[in-house]
Parts: C-alpha cells; structure tokens; sequence
C-alpha cells in the first residue's frame, strides 16, 4: 500500500486539528482579553473537571506536567483559578479550582465562540460529527495498543 502522506489519515487529523488550533488563536488574540488559547483550554478543563489537579490537567492537555504547572501558575497570577495544596490518594496534590474571574472569562471567550461553533455545525450534521468522534475514539484506542508506554 503506497499512501502520499498527505493523503494519510494520520496527516488529515494533524492537519484538522492544527487548523482548529490556529482558528481558536485567532478568536482569542482578536478578543485581545489577556488570555492565551491554552490557557483558555485548560481553564475550560479545570471549571469541567471536579478535583482537578495538575496531573490531570496535563494528561487532558497532553502536555507534561511542568508545562501543565507553568499554565496553571499563569492562570493563578492572572486571577482566574486558584491552586491549593490537599491530600489526594495519600499524596500531596496541588488542586486547581476556577475563581469568579475565570468563570466569567470562560463565558466570554465561549460566547465568542458561539458564532463559530454555530457556523461548523450548520454545515456538518450532527450525526457526522458524532460518527466521527466515535471513529477516532475507536482509532485512538487501536493506536494506544501498539505503545509501548502511555502518553
């Protein structure tokens, strides 16, 4: 089997999510509210999930820990989440908690991207856009089963 890369499924979703990458930079530079794409991703995270904490920030960002740490300490100087130091599974953790602050910055940025998430959705169905999630959780299941360690 002779595949061009770019004709590669493995190139169609690095270049899809670079694409929606690049667009959400853009909403939040032209929002110009002092806050970063990343940022905004793991402030999302942090409001949605409960107890979260500086690991499990940086295995849904895929990031490692360090980077994770440099985010939350940003948002943290930024006044829009607040970190405290608890016990979790008999270690010390450091749980990452939304402020008022960060919650309405959320909403903002979120209300900006109404407009644009409307706009995809008009032109895919939902139907696809649920197949599809499906499909690459189903593919990244088959990937993760040939790494020799876990991301």
């Amino acid at each position: 089997m002779n595949i061009k890369y770019e004709d590669s499924l493995f190139y169609q979703i690095n270049s899809c999510s670079r694409y929606f990458h690049f667009v959400f930079e853009q909403l939040i530079k032209q929002l110009d509210i002092g806050i970063s794409a990343i940022e905004h991703l793991a402030l999302s995270i942090i409001i949605d999930t409960k107890d979260c904490c500086q690991r499990d920030l940086a295995r849904i960002i895929l990031k490692d820990r360090a980077s994770a740490g440099k985010i939350a300490s940003s948002l943290e100087k930024k006044g829009f989440i607040k970190v405290n130091l608890e016990t979790k599974n008999n270690r010390p953790v450091k749980i990452l908690t939304p402020t008022k602050k960060g919650k309405n910055m959320h909403n903002t940025v979120n209300e900006a991207l109404c407009p644009l998430v409307k706009k995809i959705e008009d032109e895919v169905s939902s139907k696809v856009t649920e197949d599809t999630i499906q499909t690459l959780k189903n593919f990244k299941r088959v990937v993760e089963k040939t790494l020799k360690s876990k991301i």
